[in-house]
């Protein structure tokens, strides 16, 4: 089905039943790679006699015979006392190993594994033994990590492709299997008897893209994955051990270069970009609100951090097949479960959940799902006496129908509600607000080759919103009934083709078809002096708005990926976006380079044009707007140098990165903010608000990043960033309202022992800007002084410099079949009064100014404990 400009406005059982076609309409497809065939010479060459039995081993190979074996089998110290009479290369190999109690053992693709016999296995201590192979050519895989699950052994496989570990004591086991460039394979139902050493063979697809050797995309920050692939990486234990409320995934994240917050909201800046400018995506599925407590500046998100496996921030210069966002890419890929069947129980101050995960039909299939309810005990310190609820689910069912061929579901859903109810005296306050969002993804991949595949995904997304607030006070007096639904059909299909070892190319589609339904009623009346700094002060303060906006977004892009020589990877790529909402086509070039010197050292450039369109449903009817924007256009240029130090014997290697970038919005649409208190349940109707609109924006900066151990027990890191992000206004550069110059984040960990994990982080910023106010004597009407506030030059001043320090202490405890992990975690360790705005009052009779400072939290505990079993 094909998504077009222009089509009609469909109901709502018409678009019900165009999902669930868009869902089904997956193309499948199957491919099998053909096994290898062995040739054998005719003849055996004499002159093994005396020779170690590795050396005739290896020169069988040589000749032909697909081989393989593992020092702990063959030893060095076995060699060969006769000479073999057969001629055939098998039969040769059968009359080296008989006399070392060895024999040949066939596998697939003609491999033959060299084994211990039965009779002397049974002699040996209990242990798990093998190769790891490639099923492309049977060649050993040397570094490929032999996980058992049930025990948490690692082990990694040798040059040879052999691995041993020993002692794993009886019963039934999982091995999996991970190698980067290969498809992670597991090994179900190991039955081990006490005292039985086990043979086995494994063989692994390779991946049809592996995963580049020199990344390309200059900042990059690979997080949560076991083996990072980007010099500047956090691993899966290290980001999550940093201090972080609620253990929310997101809150960590403003701690790396790059990354603005405030100590409320789990939504980030990213270089001098707004919140809405970051693409958010969660196993290939974008989510387009990704956060809960809308009401308290979206304080935590809706990813469950238990359920990731691997996460990308990309910072600037990403590539081509990521469009309509133009500051930064958030990427997340869930975990793949394997093994049998886990169940996750946790309880912390903010939330409650309960998950498991596991495979079935022999590994063949997987699931992964998660539920979490939120708790306010904490959150009413945070947000005052508001008694917000929210929960989220997540379900992935992911089967694999066939050699080359997958296909995996994921549900997502999420929901918040407040009401709430205030009266004192003749004041009256009273909110009411739901919000819900559902994701439903269907994703195919088929392996064509071993150098190509495609994925293709129907999706539907649905958001809802329903805020109605109404408050009475002194000095203010507001109504507002504001609902809007939204719907969202996608339709996409990427591929990946290795064309030689040395080029690579990326190349997709989607189509997506937006539309929202908005009925939105506010008025509000001010007896605030304050007030008329509004940028709608005299205009009519009813605001009506009923109507549907609907929007059909397609797009394309094409990566050419190419290694030039040892040193030198270039990407070039091109994409094409059509916006039918502002009738807009857009084609943005992209450019990145790397080159390495040496192991160690890479420089790298990247050059781009990206591009944001104002969807259907960021519509700001509250604000009185009910045109759309045209499409915003920037522009990123960044240069960077990553070197890894060698530290010597008593140290650890440094990790060193330095990036200068420069990103500049040459039409970027006006927007409204609150210019003195930063967190309001409905910011469209407080006095202080005011509209922007900038002819040019533009952010540039240097970041540096420092990374480096003390032992093996100590680790730390730190950045630092240099930075601006102004608007251009009437000529003049206005920084941006959450405008950093200087920011130092540092941190520390220390593994105090085996399960005891401490880990210390401080933060420091320059404050953010704010706007001097002062009052003007007028006359009035009637011939009296009055005072009017008068606005100073906009964000011409800053507030007090930021500075905290979080701790957080996590404890692990392992047990036959299950573990429980406890954290406790401190913001704000030396409770420093954060100034975060003001509460203005303006006395019109003695013409003063009362501004009240509002800080952000003070000294902030939490925990939690999980059980899994």
């Amino acid at each position: 089905m094909m998504l077009s400009a222009g089509a009609p406005i469909q109901s709502a059982p018409d678009r019900t039943l165009r999902a669930v076609v868009l869902v089904g309409c997956l193309a499948l497809g199957a491919g099998l790679l053909p096994a290898a065939e062995t040739s054998m010479p005719s003849a055996a060459d004499s002159g093994y006699t005396g020779k170690s039995l590795t050396e005739a081993l290896l020169d069988l190979r040589s000749r032909g015979l697909k081989i393989v074996f593992t020092s702990n089998v063959v030893r060095p110290d076995m060699s060969v006392e006769a000479e073999p009479v057969a001629i055939d290369l098998r039969q040769i190999l059968e009359e080296l190993l008989a006399p070392h109690g060895l024999e040949a053992l066939d596998s697939a693709g003609g491999t033959v594994v060299v084994v211990a016999r039965a009779a002397e296995a049974s002699e040996s201590r209990s242990s798990i033994s093998g190769f790891v192979l490639s099923r492309r050519n049977s060649a050993p895989v040397a570094g490929a990590i032999v996980h058992l699950l049930e025990t948490g052994i690692e082990v990694r496989s040798a040059e040879d492709g052999g691995f041993l570990i020993s002692d794993p004591g009886f019963g039934t086991f999982t091995l999996e299997i991970r190698r980067r460039g290969f498809v992670v394979e597991r090994l179900e139902r190991l039955a081990v008897a006490a005292g039985q050493p086990i043979e086995v063979s494994i063989l692994l697809d390779p991946a049809p893209i592996t995963e580049e050797e020199l990344v390309v995309t200059p900042s990059r920050v690979s997080l949560l994955r076991h083996e990072p692939v980007a010099l500047l990486a956090l691993s899966r234990d290290e980001i999550l051990a940093l201090p972080h409320l609620g253990d929310d995934f997101f809150r960590a994240l403003s701690l790396l270069p790059g990354v603005t917050a405030n100590d409320v909201t789990a939504q980030f800046h990213v270089r001098g970009g707004r919140r809405d400018e970051t693409q958010i995506l969660l196993d290939g599925q974008e989510l387009y609100e990704a956060y809960h407590l809308k009401d308290f500046d979206s304080a935590l998100s809706t990813v469950a951090p238990a359920t990731l496996g691997s996460a990308d921030l990309t910072t600037g210069g990403f590539s081509a097949k990521y469009g309509d966002r133009m500051s930064g890419v958030l990427d997340m890929t869930t975990t793949t479960p394997t093994g049998s069947p886990r169940v996750r129980l946790g309880v912390g101050i903010l939330s409650a959940q309960a998950g498991g995960a596991g495979a079935f039909h022999g590994g063949r299939g997987s699931w992964l799902a998660e539920l979490r309810r939120g708790s306010t005990d904490l959150v009413g310190r945070l947000l005052g006496d508001e008694d917000p609820q929210y929960w989220d689910a997540f379900i992935k069912l992911d089967y694999r129908l066939g050699p080359g061929n997958s296909l995996r579901g994921n549900v997502l859903h999420f929901g918040d509600e407040l009401e709430f109810e205030e009266v004192i005296e003749d004041e009256r306050k009273r909110f009411e607000t739901e919000y819900n969002s559902s994701y439903l993804w269907l994703t195919h991949q088929t392996i064509l080759s071993a150098d190509l595949f495609f994925e293709t995904a129907a999706s539907v997304a649905r958001i809802d919103r329903d805020r109605r607030g109404r408050e009475l006070e002194e000095d203010a007096l507001f109504t507002i009934l504001d609902q809007r639904d939204s719907e969202v059909l996608g339709l996409r299909q990427s591929w990946n083709h290795q064309v030689t070892p040395n080029q690579s190319l990326q190349w997709g589609w989607q189509l997506r078809e937006f539309e929202t339904v908005y009925d939105y009623f506010g008025t509000h009346t001010f007896d605030n002096p304050l007030a008329q700094i509004r940028h709608d002060f005299e205009e009519d303060p009813t605001v009506l708005f009923q109507g549907r906006s609907k929007e059909d977004h397609n797009s394309a892009y094409l990566a050419d990926r190419l290694r030039i020589g040892d040193s030198l990877t270039l990407e070039l790529g091109l994409r094409y976006d059509r916006h039918s909402q502002t009738s807009e086509s857009h084609v943005s070039p992209r450019l990145n380079l790397a080159f390495a010197f040496g192991e160690r050292s890479v420089f790298r450039v990247a050059w781009g044009r990206f591009n944001q369109s104002q969807r259907p449903y960021e519509l700001l009817v509250e604000d009185g707007e009910q045109g759309f924007h045209p499409v915003e256009r920037s522009e990123h240029r960044v240069i960077g140098f990553e070197r890894l130090f060698e530290a010597g014997s008593k140290g650890s290697d440094l990790t060193f990165r330095i990036e200068v970038y420069r990103r500049e919005v040459g039409n970027p649409r006006p927007r409204f903010e609150n210019l003195f208190e930063p967190i309001n349940e409905f910011p469209e109707v407080e006095p202080d608000r005011v509209r922007i609109a900038p002819d040019r924006s533009i952010a540039e900066g240097v970041e540096l990043f420092l990374r480096g151990s003390l032992g093996r027990k100590v680790g730390w890191w730190v950045n630092y960033a240099y930075a601006s992000s102004d608007d251009e206004i009437a000529g003049s550069r206005i920084p941006r309202i959450f405008d950093q110059t200087h920011s130092l984040n540092l941190d520390l960990d220390y593994r105090v022992s085996q399960h005891w994990h401490l880990n210390l982080a401080w933060r420091y910023h320059t404050g953010w800007p704010t706007t001097p106010l002062s009052l003007q004597e007028i006359e009035n009407e009637e011939g009296e002084a009055e005072f009017v506030p008068l606005l100073g030059r906009l964000n011409s001043e800053r507030l007090s410099s930021y500075h905290r320090a979080d701790l957080r202490a996590s404890r692990r405890w392992r047990f036959r079949s299950a573990s429980v992990d406890f954290f406790v975690d401190v913001q704000n360790v030396y409770n420093r009064k954060n100034l975060a705005g003001f509460d203005i009052e303006i006395d019109e009779e003695e013409g003063t100014i009362l501004a009240t400072e509002e800080e952000w939290a003070g000294f902030l505990p939490s925990l939690g404990i999980s059980f899994e079993f």
